[in-house]
């Protein structure tokens, strides 16, 4: 803090009676930091300001990208795809290298008292500003975690510092992408997620070069280089060539072991997952296996299933419905499925695009009125070329719908919107690619989305929104493609809790981690 000129003290008897009541508090965290295999790595203190305090009203814009998971996901399989180096960079104290000028707003602070003190021994001066209590104020001059504005301020200085002084051009869809061409047309590419980077390109001298002039803007910045390397708690393994493998060991065993469930499971879910005794009273808020305990463990599971636990998404999905009223049957689920996690501790996903390159598939897919209240169930997997999972998506329907054609139709159009963001992604990253190839098992659907009309009393009154997807078919953006219901695995999967071998080899469909 005092190195980097954080804050500097003022006396209260300077301000005014306005100024005293919008003195924010601040805290120190300390914690325990672990790599993706849940091996220690080093203990973390933090000083967070109150920024719940701010008055909000007083900024214009506080909002801050960071990567979306797909582009994450699409970013390591185009570097699969094209054999690039890999490396990962920390920016120690990132957001302290943030002025807090351009706001234009000035924050005070009160530190504690043994905070305080420690300060007044690391720079005597702090001495004079100590009040009766042994507290002191201090004005912020670079931004501080936890204060409102300091996100949208490292943001805006990092990417100008990577746009201005080193020409990288951020992708057009996602602003957290970052790329540049070196004298010999290769290009190299930044995903950034706050202070986290991950860099690829075929030139790993390229990548040196890069991180040299980070380094020398950010000193305090931790360099790691491939082929394996952990990026946003995922360990990414790029030693085969043409493919990565992504694991999160670390945070799968963590939660099977404060979960305290003994025992293993083949599969996430019986078959009875859906079902619902809306008699039965729900479980005490505190507590070992009571709400909070389920909730907690809901979150964590749904965190791995979006990155490599999949399989488990329509499980976590259906638990996520149940957070605020759980009964004894959904703890019972929660346990299954922690059990399943153990059972399956070593799996992720493996993503290999293959001879398909970066062209995108949408395998969409839809259960038919499987819950209580009649709803239908959709599931989405896309990926890029042969078998590179970069999105899944699973959830109940938002709507009632009429028939397993409708039902169809809905999943379809709630999630292309997600198939097209990639693939314009991929564009928008210097790739020649082809339309979507939207895969689908159902053929009524499918002359549904080709006519864009439906020609049927049983089938008219199905919005016109949902036809929406005509248009992209005409443009060429996307073609429909009819596959059989047994090889829609990596979105049959997403709908309906599997069991036996139909779940193995659908599983593998989707995660690719079996295949040989």
């Amino acid at each position: 803090m005092l190195s980097k000129h954080v804050f500097h003290p003022v006396k209260a008897s300077g301000l005014s009676p306005a100024q005293l009541r919008k003195i924010i508090p601040c805290k120190l965290f300390i914690k325990e930091k672990t790599d993706p295999d849940g091996v220690f790595d080093k203990l973390k203190g933090r000083l967070v300001a109150g920024g719940h305090r701010q008055d909000k009203t007083l900024y214009e814009d506080l909002s801050s990208p960071t990567a979306d998971q797909s582009s994450v996901m699409t970013i390591a399989a185009i570097a699969a795809c094209e054999h690039r180096s890999v490396a990962t960079c920390d920016i120690g104290g990132a957001y302290l290298n943030a002025p807090m000028d351009p706001t234009g707003i000035i924050v005070y602070m009160r530190i504690d008292r043994t905070l305080s003190a420690i300060l007044a021994k690391l720079d005597p001066k702090y001495e004079a500003f100590l009040d009766e209590k042994g507290t002191c104020i201090v004005q912020l001059d670079k931004a501080l975690y936890g204060c409102i504005e300091s996100a949208a301020l490292w943001y805006a200085q990092l990417s100008t510092f990577l746009t201005t002084e080193l020409d990288f051009v951020a992708n057009t869809h996602d602003p957290c992408v970052f790329n540049m061409n070196n004298k010999e047309g290769k290009q190299l590419t930044i995903v950034l997620h706050v202070d986290d980077m991950l860099l690829t390109c075929e030139h790993k001298s390229t990548i040196e070069d890069v991180l040299a002039a980070i380094e020398a803007r950010y000193p305090e910045t931790t360099v790691s280089f491939g082929p394996k390397v952990n990026f946003l708690g995922m360990s990414m393994d790029f030693e085969v060539k043409g493919e990565c493998e992504v694991t999160m060991n670390g945070m799968v065993d963590d939660v099977i072991d404060k979960a305290e469930v003994d025992g293993k499971a083949t599969t996430p879910a019986a078959s009875t997952l859906f079902e619902v005794d809306e008699s039965k009273l729900p479980v005490e808020c505190g507590g070992h296996l009571g709400q909070e305990w389920f909730h907690s463990f809901v979150a964590k599971i749904l965190y791995l299933a979006k990155r490599v636990k999949p399989e488990c998404l329509t499980t976590v999905a259906f638990l996520a419905t149940r957070v605020n009223k759980a009964d004894e049957d959904d703890i019972g689920k929660l346990k299954r499925l922690i059990r399943y996690l153990r059972a399956s501790r070593g799996r992720g996903l493996r993503l290999r695009p293959g001879a398909r390159g970066v062209n995108v598939r949408a395998y969409i897919d839809a259960a038919y009125g499987v819950h209580v209240d009649g709803k239908s169930h959709s599931g989405a997997a896309m990926m890029v070329g042969d078998n590179a999972l970069v999105h899944v998506k699973s959830g109940k329907q938002s709507i009632v719908t009429k028939s397993s054609t409708e039902s169809e139709l809905v999943a379809t159009s709630d999630n292309m919107n997600t198939a097209f963001h990639v693939r314009n992604f991929i564009i928008a990253q210097g790739h020649h690619t082809q339309p979507v190839d939207l895969l689908q098992d159902n053929l009524s659907c499918i002359a549904l989305m080709e006519r864009g009309r439906s020609n049927s009393m049983r089938t008219r009154h199905i919005q016109i929104r949902y036809f929406w997807i005509k248009e992209r078919l005409d443009d060429g953006e996307a073609r429909v493609t009819h596959m059989s219901t047994n090889l829609m695995g990596p979105a049959n999967v997403l709908t309906k809790p599997l069991q036996g071998n139909q779940f193995i080899v659908e599983r593998q469909a989707l995660t690719n981690w079996d295949a040989e």
